[in-house]
């Protein structure tokens, strides 16, 4: 999390955070239109609501009761 990074680099860290996050949505497109093509479009929004799926247990699994300080 960028956001708890030292103050004088929670920019590069915003920075670094953006750029794992371009990389992973352009591999997560390149694949599903691979699927898409490939196999069918039923099987690559097979593929993407997995996905979704697993983020948002994570989510849920990662969020806590407490407030933030």
């Amino acid at each position: 999390m960028a956001a708890l990074a030292p103050a004088e680099l929670r920019g590069s860290a915003f920075g670094l955070l953006s750029a794992i996050q371009s990389a992973g949505n352009f591999a997560a497109s390149g694949v599903a239109g691979l699927i898409w093509t490939l196999v069918s479009p039923t099987a690559a929004w097979t593929y993407l609501a997995a996905w979704m799926l697993i983020a948002a247990i994570g989510l849920l699994a990662g969020s806590s009761k407490e407030p933030r300080t």
